[in-house]
């Protein structure tokens, strides 16, 4: 069956213009040296578990997710080595504005050397439509293993199908609902023309990130003091971040609406790639409160609603998904920006392993991640876990001059009253 692109897919891929590139980028810092031929090996023995990254969009009248005839993972995989002062985040700031080419595959993977005291890191950048944690996950998920593998094994081969996208007809047979069909298509076409429209006049965005590591095992002892969750007190830690942003800019500190995805599960879901969906939450951050104490336990509130009706899938269910799931997870929560409704922060959290990962013999140190902001949006929060350590990975339209310190800041301040 054709791989179409869904309405929702459509209105992603809009959303990526040469002047406001929309990627996000996945970071995993290694403990030995790699090479860009041992990445590229790596790649090819395991980017059949991710057919995306093989794929373009292509047809008319409706959009098809079709092989890339003259894909070669070579021309996706590159290296590169930090400038002497710089550092990585210097580095992905520069790389968040650099427009994917739309005639391949949306993704390309670095291996970025002299990162951590000459250690490399391997950064994944990719567009969130790759995904759908279905058929197609991230990448980056089947690159990892729960133990060293060695590297150089025989790829599969591989040839492009060579598929035409299919026409009306196509689209219609084998359908239960043709009319249903029809409008499917419509909504996504009228989608990706309304975002391009919407995005012609934008001018260039600016890429600030920061990134701050925290201790999983202090989150946990303020989320047991509080009586609330892991995913709450992150998220008045965020809200701490995001009120010092504001506040450096000249800008009164005041609630805002974010986007805070959730994953949830469903009795229909349960044969997905992680057995769950991540559905749209938004929650008034109250970054109004000056009080620390106050926003957690306002926040703690806010979120219980959801928590109580039993759908929400536990953080050490995400925990245990096979392989390194958090990049996946990561794009499924980027893609609920597709339902429309403005916000101006946006934040994700996607617990991962607590044992380590390998790609072939190098054992996985620490990740995070970013995401480029999109349309209303003024920053992204990335959470990720990893090991018993947690990190919040920022991108802003404005210069990030104290998150770290604020989050940090907070932390001690709640931390004390636990």
């Amino acid at each position: 069956m054709s791989d179409l692109v869904s309405a929702a897919e459509a209105a992603l891929l809009a959303r990526d213009q040469d002047i406001q590139p929309w990627k996000q980028a996945f970071v995993c810092l290694l403990d030995s040296p790699l090479s860009r031929e041992q990445l590229l090996d790596r790649v090819n023995e395991r980017i059949g578990y991710a057919p995306r990254f093989r794929r373009v969009v292509a047809g008319w009248p409706r959009p098809t997710w079709v092989d890339d005839d003259g894909f070669m993972a070579s021309g996706h995989v590159r290296e590169d080595r930090l400038q002497p002062g710089k550092q990585l985040q210097d580095w992905l700031a520069g790389r968040l504005a650099v427009p994917f080419d739309r005639d391949h595959p949306l993704w390309e993977a670095w291996l970025v050397h002299g990162v951590a005291r000459g250690r490399p890191a391997v950064v994944v950048l990719s567009h969130p439509a790759l995904v759908d944690g279905y058929d197609n996950v991230h990448l980056l998920q089947e690159l990892l293993d729960e133990y060293p593998t060695p590297i150089g094994q025989e790829a599969p081969v591989w040839q492009a199908a060579g598929a035409k996208a299919p026409g009306w007809a196509d689209l219609l047979s084998g359908w239960d609902d043709p009319l249903r069909t029809l409008q499917e298509a419509a909504t996504g076409l009228g989608g990706m023309l309304e975002n391009a429209v919407r995005t012609l006049g934008a001018a260039a965005r600016p890429h600030h990130v920061a990134g701050v590591e925290l201790d999983l095992a202090t989150l946990a002892g303020i989320k047991e003091q509080a009586g609330c969750t892991t995913h709450d007190v992150l998220l008045a830690l965020t809200t701490a971040g995001v009120r010092g942003w504001l506040i450096d800019q000249g800008r009164l500190p005041e609630d805002l609406v974010a986007l805070a995805p959730l994953a949830v599960t469903e009795a229909n879901l349960l044969e997905s790639a992680i057995g769950c969906r991540i559905a749209p939450q938004w929650i008034a951050l109250p970054i109004g409160e000056a009080n620390p104490a106050t926003r957690l336990a306002t926040i703690a509130t806010l979120t219980r609603a959801r928590l109580d009706t039993g759908v929400s899938v536990p953080a050490r269910d995400l925990m245990d998904l096979a392989g390194f799931a958090p990049p996946t997870l990561h794009s499924l929560a980027a893609g609920t920006v597709a339902v429309g409704r403005p916000h101006r922060v946006w934040v994700s959290n996607a617990p991962g392993p607590r044992e380590p990962r390998y790609l072939g013999t190098s054992r996985v140190t620490g990740v995070y991640s970013l995401v480029a902001t999109t349309d209303d949006q003024e920053i992204t929060v990335s959470i990720s876990s990893y090991r018993g350590r947690v990190t919040i990975g920022v991108t802003a339209v404005a210069e990030l001059k104290h998150f770290a310190r604020d989050v940090s800041s907070e932390l001690g301040v709640l931390r004390a009253g636990a």
